[in-house]
């Protein structure tokens, strides 16, 4: 795996900036690192990666992974780091000496709060420093991200496709995985990497609030579904630009998709050519389509007020005050976020793209359902169209057992569909 010589080099807060001696210590202290919290009940191995913007925790024996730091400040010998969990703080504050960092943490504000010690090292596997690829995005802001490129892929007679990989909305990461989530699938490298063994290129990056972009969204009323997309539009542009490939495709996952498609539509108008789209166990309702369910199934006393919210938000009006029943769906600080989402729809982007589409759905998809593939398929007339028998939500190939297929969720031990796999392959290289 390298890339080739052609390619140019919620929520929460910033904690370290990417400018002057922050940033060369930041630079210091980049990578994996993994450790132990010394606790009163025993030890917890922890792992964390240290990156520009701050820090991403892992704790294995919670089923957490990628967890964004609230703050992170780092010196050339010393390390403090906070990470908010549900109303309280745990913070870590540790000094390196001889690359051994050992320290102290807390879990909690008060001066009682309980906590214990802690060391860690410089792991001995670090991320491939010849696949990370980091795309500027329209404002500026940095988008990294894993580029694989099969060896041997030039000269340009011999440019592979290369597909662009979208996790879906939320905190899902680049590999596929959301810290919300219990576990990890790693749906999105486990594609990548069979992809990469067949000849497909593929680019897959941590989205504005996700994974090592975290910190570009502060705060949820940041949260942007244009942005996503204009970021996407963006990467298309920039690879694209590179001469390296034989084409780029936008493939999404599930809610993604609406960002891959409304992407390649956005290349079409700017100019930027976009062989086709690949649309992956998504739904045809939108998140107009949601909301407005949800409201017709409440209480037959709060429905006025739930369909006057919506039609403020549709006229682009927030609504300071909704009442305790829609307090949460409508907060104010979502509000923004539901402008726009409200606007855009994954079947009307669909009968909008005029290039090659791929529609794929799984048979053990307890989530998306076949009235949806019919639905996106109706939307998009002569697009091809794949039932993968066997294949889950989140790619994963799986039995007819319920409780595999939800475990497939949080354990990447389950591989990734290989027919789904020859899919995208055959659909990528004959266009």
């Amino acid at each position: 795996m390298r890339r080739t010589a052609c390619v140019l080099v919620l929520l929460v807060l910033i904690g370290v900036a990417a400018t002057g001696q922050e940033s060369e210590a930041a630079a210091v202290w980049a990578g994996r690192w993994d450790g132990q919290l010394h606790l009163a009940q025993g030890q917890m191995p922890f792992s964390l990666r240290i990156t520009l913007g701050g820090a991403l925790l892992d704790l294995p024996s919670a089923q957490l992974y990628g967890y964004p730091s609230a703050t992170a400040q780092v010196s050339g010998d010393s390390v403090a780091l906070s990470f908010a969990f549900g109303g309280g703080m745990m913070t870590l504050a540790g000094q390196s000496v001889d690359g051994r960092v050992e320290g102290s943490f807390r879990q909690g504000d008060g001066p009682d709060a309980p906590g214990g010690t802690f060391f860690m090292t410089r792991s001995e596997t670090q991320p491939d420093s010849s696949t990370l690829w980091t795309a500027t995005a329209p404002d500026g802001a940095r988008l990294a991200g894993t580029l694989l490129v099969p060896a041997g892929a030039v000269p340009a007679a011999t440019r592979p496709p290369l597909v662009i990989l979208h996790a879906g909305l939320g905190a899902a990461d680049r590999d596929g995985n959301n810290y919300n989530v219990p576990g990890k699938n790693d749906a999105l490298r486990l594609l990548a990497e069979d992809l990469l063994a067949r000849g497909v290129a593929t680019y897959r990056y941590d989205k504005r609030g996700s994974g090592e972009s975290s910190w570009l969204v502060k705060r949820e009323e940041d949260m942007s579904l244009e942005a996503w997309i204009h970021d996407m539009a963006a990467v298309a542009k920039e690879l694209s630009e590179s001469g390296c490939y034989s084409g780029i495709w936008l493939l999404g996952l599930n809610d993604g998709a609406l960002v891959a498609v409304s992407a390649a539509n956005e290349c079409i108008i700017a100019g930027t050519k976009v062989a086709g789209t690949i649309v992956a166990c998504a739904s045809a309702d939108g998140t107009l389509d949601a909301f407005r369910k949800a409201v017709r199934q409440a209480p037959d006393d709060q429905r006025a007020e739930g369909e006057a919210i919506i039609a403020a938000l549709l006229a682009g009006h927030q609504v300071e005050s909704p009442s305790s029943y829609y307090a949460a769906a409508f907060r104010p600080s979502f509000q923004p976020y539901l402008i726009e989402a409200f606007k855009r729809d994954i079947e009307t982007e669909l009968a909008l793209w005029n290039g090659p589409c791929l529609l794929i759905q799984g048979d053990m998809d307890m989530q998306a359902t076949l009235a949806d593939f019919m639905a996106l398929g109706a939307a998009r007339p002569g697009a091809t169209t794949i039932m993968v028998p066997r294949m889950n939500h989140v790619l994963k190939d799986v039995s007819q057992d319920v409780e595999e297929n939800h475990a497939a969720f949080s354990d990447p031990s389950y591989r990734v569909s290989d027919i789904l796999v020859g899919a995208i392959v055959e659909f990528v290289s004959n266009p």
